[in-house]
């Protein structure tokens, strides 16, 4: 549903964004991530015609985002919680989205009570914590029922239970059908959520590439074995181009191949082993992997 092709933006002599080319499926949730000044938000910007490209195309459905007759249907964005009249109350901001975009007013309702905030909806916008900004902000995506969304940070702000009924939402908006592209910091959050990860730094796509397959390509994720013959079994893994470090007394981990060729090894030469488990890199770990050339804004260690 969100197809991006050569989409570059320059600010003045910056490179915001260059050559990106992405294809959002449904019925994903797509991780966005990349260091801070990576272009992530730019990216959202472009994709909803809030910023104009210096190159390339951004389509939602097979056209430009200024070209849908009733976005709210289409795609729901959440970019800045805090971007509400303060004086308004949550109920008067979605009443009036939802009259300039002709969905009934039954639907404010229903996307107030989705997002927690029935009870609340008569606060004025400006009083609302940053949490409760945030479950404003996604009940306004969600107000056109659209079968795009876009969120930019959506649980700054959260409780844990906030947090945990974020994360299971997008799941269940993926699972019937939509396109989810959530952009966030929170590793953790994105190792629970995401199904395919889009990372970049410094404008430029490092990679595009489904969770699993990110998380296996972490020079951190190993083969943990214990056995009485860890000595013996070191040196044949070690002759066959793995790398192994002796953990323990009967304890190896081994890197550089995968728990089946392990295992596979110890079969052949008629080791016994007590344990053969595979230890998988965190997101961090394989994120701070994968960025490690591109930040910008880091600070010295």
């Amino acid at each position: 549903m969100i197809s991006l092709k050569g989409l570059t933006k320059r600010y003045g002599d910056r490179l915001a964004v260059d050559d990106l080319t992405l294809d959002l499926k449904p019925g994903t949730v797509t991780g966005f991530l990349g260091p801070n000044g990576a272009g992530k938000s730019t990216t959202m910007r472009l994709i909803l015609g809030l910023d104009h490209a210096t190159s390339g195309t951004a389509l939602v459905g097979g056209v430009p985002y200024r070209r849908i007759a009733n976005p709210l249907r289409t795609v729901g964005a959440l970019l800045d919680a805090r971007a509400v009249h303060p004086g308004r109350s949550g109920r008067a901001h979605l009443t009036a989205l939802a009259r300039s975009n002709g969905i009934p007013r039954r639907r404010v309702e229903e996307v107030l009570e989705t997002v927690g905030m029935a009870g609340a909806a008569r606060k004025r916008a400006g009083t609302l914590s940053l949490g409760m900004s945030q479950r404003l902000g996604i009940a306004a995506a969600l107000l056109g029922d659209p079968e795009v969304l876009m969120f930019d940070e959506p649980v700054n702000g959260l409780d844990p239970d906030g947090v945990r009924w974020v994360r299971g939402f997008m799941r269940s908006l993926a699972a019937e059908g939509r396109t989810v592209f959530v952009s966030s910091h929170l590793m953790s959050e994105m190792q629970l959520t995401a199904d395919h990860l889009v990372v970049i730094g410094k404008g430029r796509l490092i990679m595009d590439a489904p969770l699993a397959d990110v998380l296996a390509g972490s020079s951190l994720t190993a083969v943990l074995i214990r056995t009485p013959h860890a000595g013996d079994l070191a040196a044949l893994l070690r002759g066959a181009g793995m790398t192994v470090d002796r953990v323990g007394e009967n304890e190896l981990e081994v890197t550089g191949a995968a728990i089946e060729r392990v295992g596979d090894v110890a079969f052949e030469a008629g080791i016994r082993l007590h344990e053969l488990r595979a230890k998988e890199a965190s997101l961090e770990q394989a994120y701070q992997e994968l960025t490690s050339g591109s930040v910008e804004y880091g600070v010295s260690r």
